[in-house]
């Protein structure tokens, strides 16, 4: 035991050591000597013959140790002995007698010939009380261990758990950084394989797209130009992602490339790259895969597909899709000793081939909401006028949008192929024909006449003029609404061009606002949290088939294209020997005032049996009129909608505090007799599910 006054010396002087023990761990230092001058340092401090610093495996809860310098490390259990149960209580453990108690274990004296007389055993507590490891000093010179050599040893242990859970921290980020950099080598080895650009084959246009969920991921695809003039397409998807999987689809793709150049049909390279993953792989993975043969001759896609499906193919003359399933089992699940002839489908001018992975149809929302094929299928019958390199993007962009930031979970693969020609490439085109217009919601009824002029010259259908009009009056509004105090008028551009009608609406002193990136309204929510705000721009998306933004100086310039479908009845909205401006008041079952002026184009009065009736059009400009006749007119519970031919996010803006009004009585909003183009907008807002809606009889 220590006396007072030689404790007095000693313990300043071992608190400077301490301190400067402390500096030289702070130093950047490699782990295996930080460890061996932590024991040289316990030695040193407490007049030691030795020690050992046990590091905590916490993953297989063992307890690790370097016994001297170049030998392998010593592992054991962290149940066992003296410094097992230091580990399990937290606490020191003074044996000033090793032999006389039980927990110690002597293997290591047999083997070696030394004798441990006393041990002192301390825990390494790091930041937050993490474990860290355990600190044995053994055989005191002088004596044994007492409570003064206890609380030096506490110190330098605290000292010395941190400095070895910095070490150990930087290490793992050092291996991190290791694995990160061989990671993206694998990853630029892999996105290396991809198709440099699509193939040039004439009358055809390709896009192809993979987005790994990892750094690396087990889809892949390819175009391989063939001899006779055509391409060999695959995509395949290995189970799992990450660089195995990765290897197996780099493999699939390798193949291919193999037999192509050793002139292999298409069922020799599908039946060789099958038994090939059948030797090769594990017997729980496989390889979804789809190959096929183009051939721009005659039109036809034969081909295999692996366990790989929906295959969609669009046909551009109606507007339907077929899916079609896969024709075999995965590539690598078994020998094929028997192939069937491969599949063939004959693509028409015009006509779409997608080929998509899991990862699209799979990919889920915050909701856990699938995208779904039904999702893929309708971005098809919108937009597969399109080049297939902006479709592409244009489905990215929807998951995107869809997923809402919920993470990707699976590999994307995207292979979209389109024949050109057809009737899309002789459509005439029509010159841009310009107007201006004051900014004023006054302009509307002549901007309405002059879009009708247009729509009527090029024979647009009732789908196809509703979702113009809409457009047009939407983003014209915005511009008054947000910037009235703007120089100058606003310019609309209307032109026709291979069955797409593209207008330009053009603002010449403005704010930058992009419509393109503006959120989708919550139209999910109850009537009591419904807010209109945002609804215009919710709408033309989902009618129209492109809509871009420029922004110049302070020039605005917003482009919509509306390809023509005609898949609507074709009774035209309004009669075509009317005078501009003027409604079809022959199709009204109300009669407007003689009196009323041309363009005024909108009545609302008191209907049959206590509901309210509306005829013609309300649009922005009749709003005002529309809602104070309504708060005048009191509870009444249904509108009657058999007259009403248009109405804008505005319009339903009104209707919404209708109902509201109503649902503080106890009431609910009744809509009666409502247009298929009304209950379309109904629907892609979701008031159709806030409203009670009953469409009009057909």
């Amino acid at each position: 035991m220590t006396d007072s006054t030689s404790f007095d010396k000693v313990w300043p002087e071992r608190l400077g050591r301490i301190s400067s023990i402390t500096r030289d761990l702070a130093k950047p230092i490699e782990l295996e000597s930080m460890l061996y001058q932590v024991v040289d340092a316990a030695k040193e401090l407490l007049d030691a013959e030795g020690g050992t610093v046990w590091r905590y495996l916490a993953p297989s809860h063992q307890l690790e140790s370097r016994v001297a310098r170049g030998m392998e490390p010593v592992r054991i259990s962290a149940e066992r002995g003296i410094v097992g149960e230091c580990l399990r209580s937290r606490a020191i453990i003074n044996v000033p007698d090793c032999y006389a108690d039980a927990r110690f274990d002597r293997s290591f004296d047999q083997r070696t010939g030394y004798r441990t007389r006393c041990m002192l055993t301390l825990p390494l507590m790091g930041y937050d009380e993490l474990l860290v490891g355990v600190l044995q000093v053994v055989n005191r010179r002088d004596g044994v261990f007492d409570a003064d050599d206890e609380t030096m040893a506490s110190v330098l242990a605290a000292q010395c758990a941190v400095a070895l859970q910095r070490a150990q921290l930087t290490e793992r980020l050092v291996e991190s950084e290791k694995v990160a950099q061989e990671i993206e080598v694998a990853r630029a080895v892999q996105m290396g394989t991809l198709p440099k650009k699509a193939p040039d084959i004439p009358g055809y246009d390709f896009a192809g797209a993979f987005r790994p969920a990892d750094q690396t991921g087990g889809d892949t695809y390819d175009f391989v130009p063939t001899p006779s003039g055509g391409v060999m397409v695959l995509m395949g998807d290995a189970t799992g992602h990450g660089i195995g999987p990765a290897l197996s689809a780099t493999q699939v793709r390798a193949m291919l490339r193999v037999a192509q150049r050793l002139g292999a049909d298409l069922d020799d390279t599908f039946r060789h790259i099958n038994d090939q993953l059948v030797d090769d792989l594990p017997e729980d993975r496989f390889v979804t895969a789809f190959l096929g043969h183009l051939d721009p001759v005659s039109h036809a896609l034969h081909y295999h597909s692996g366990g790989q499906g929906p295959l969609l193919h669009f046909h551009a003359a109606d507007g339907t899709c077929d899916v079609h399933p896969p024709t075999t089992a995965p590539l690598g699940a078994m020998a094929q000793i028997f192939l069937r002839a491969p599949r063939v489908i004959d693509l028409a001018p015009g006509d779409v081939f997608a080929l998509l992975s899991d990862g699209v149809y799979e990919y889920c929302n915050a909701a856990n909401e699938e995208f779904s094929e039904q999702r893929v299928v309708e971005l098809l019958r919108r937009h597969h006028r399109e080049p297939m390199a902006r479709l592409r993007d244009r489905l990215l962009g929807e998951l995107r949008q869809f997923g809402q930031g919920a993470p990707q979970l699976d590999d994307i693969s995207i292979v979209l192929i389109r024949r050109l020609g057809g009737a899309t490439a002789a459509v005439a085109t029509s010159a841009a024909v310009r107007r201006e217009y004051a900014r004023s919601f006054d302009s509307l009824d002549p901007i309405f006449a002059f879009v009708r002029s247009v729509l009527d010259e090029h024979g647009a259908g009732d789908a196809d003029a509703y979702a113009v009009n809409l457009a047009v009056e939407e983003l014209f509004t915005n511009m008054v609404k947000y910037n009235a105090d703007g120089a100058g008028p606003i310019v609309l551009e209307m032109e026709y061009a291979s069955g797409d009608l593209i207008c330009r609406l053009t603002d010449p002193d403005s704010d930058r606002f992009d419509v393109t990136a503006a959120p989708d309204a919550n139209v999910g929510l109850p009537a009591e949290q419904r807010r209109p705000g945002g609804l215009g721009l919710h709408l033309i998306r989902r009618l129209l088939d492109d809509i871009d933004y420029e922004y110049s100086g302070r020039s605005s310039r917003i482009t919509f294209r509306k390809a023509f479908t005609k898949t609507w009845p074709q009774t035209p909205a309004m009669t075509r020997d009317a005078p501009a401006g003027a409604f079809d008041r022959q199709r009204l079952p109300l009669d407007l005032p003689e009196n009323s002026e041309d363009g005024a184009m909108f009545e609302i009065r008191q209907g049959e049996q206590g509901t309210i009736a509306f005829a013609g059009r309300l649009d922005a400009a009749q709003c005002a009129k529309a809602q104070e006749f309504l708060d005048a007119a009191g509870a009444v519970q249904a509108f009657d909608f058999r007259g009403l031919e248009y109405i804008s996010s505005a319009g339903l803006g009104v209707l919404l505090k209708a109902h509201k009004r109503l649902l503080a009585s106890g009431g609910r909003l009744r809509l009666i007799n409502v247009s298929s183009h009304i209950y379309d907008i109904f629907r892609f807002s979701g008031f159709d599910q806030v409203f009670d809606v009953e469409r009009v009889a057909s």
